[in-house]
């Protein structure tokens, strides 16, 4: 099984400000994989438990809903990552203010405007499933995962359908 995105940052965290547990450790692949896994599955119970607790303001948009349940994931991502990824950096890491991991102004703008772009894209993709314009079969495995990201586990229900039943049906999700 591949390293996911939460075991490859993972990763390179603990090689730039964990160089000695990084270089301990027996199978870094193997670790990484599992703890990013790990992460995920924190990460949505913590997000579930976000969105179950969270209320919907009154005559919220389609969109609206999107970026609101895009901040809980968010949320829910740093909380787990700042307690099981981002440990205290190990006083050799060697840290110093020329390299110290923030990214420039045009960096973050650029960030902003695809997040931006791909928070619009995943808005108008859902709305066109529950308008029935779109079918899940319509989407590639990296479209259905994008949606899936920003999107509770429970949303597939409204298609009579699940992740485990799309994975044995092929799909790679």
């Amino acid at each position: 099984m591949a390293i996911n995105r939460y075991g490859t940052e993972a990763r390179a965290y603990w090689r730039r400000r964990l160089p000695k547990r990084y270089a301990a450790l027996p199978d870094p692949v193997a670790f990484f994989t599992a703890l990013g896994e790990q992460v995920e599955a924190q990460v949505g119970d913590l997000w579930d438990q976000y969105v179950i607790a969270d209320s919907a303001p009154a005559e919220e948009t389609h969109e609206e809903r999107v970026a609101r349940l895009a901040q809980l994931k968010a949320r829910a991502e740093h909380e787990v990552l700042d307690e099981m990824v981002r440990l205290e950096p190990e006083p050799e890491a060697g840290l110093d203010d020329e390299d110290d991991g923030l990214e420039s102004d045009e960096e973050h703008e650029a960030r902003l405007a695809h997040l931006e772009q791909h928070t619009e894209w995943v808005s108008t993709t859902t709305e066109g499933l529950l308008d029935g314009d779109l079918h899940l079969s319509d989407l590639d495995d990296q479209q259905l995962r994008h949606v899936l990201d920003y999107m509770t586990p429970s949303f597939l229900r409204l298609f009579s359908t699940s992740v485990d039943d799309l994975r044995a049906r092929g799909r790679d999700l």
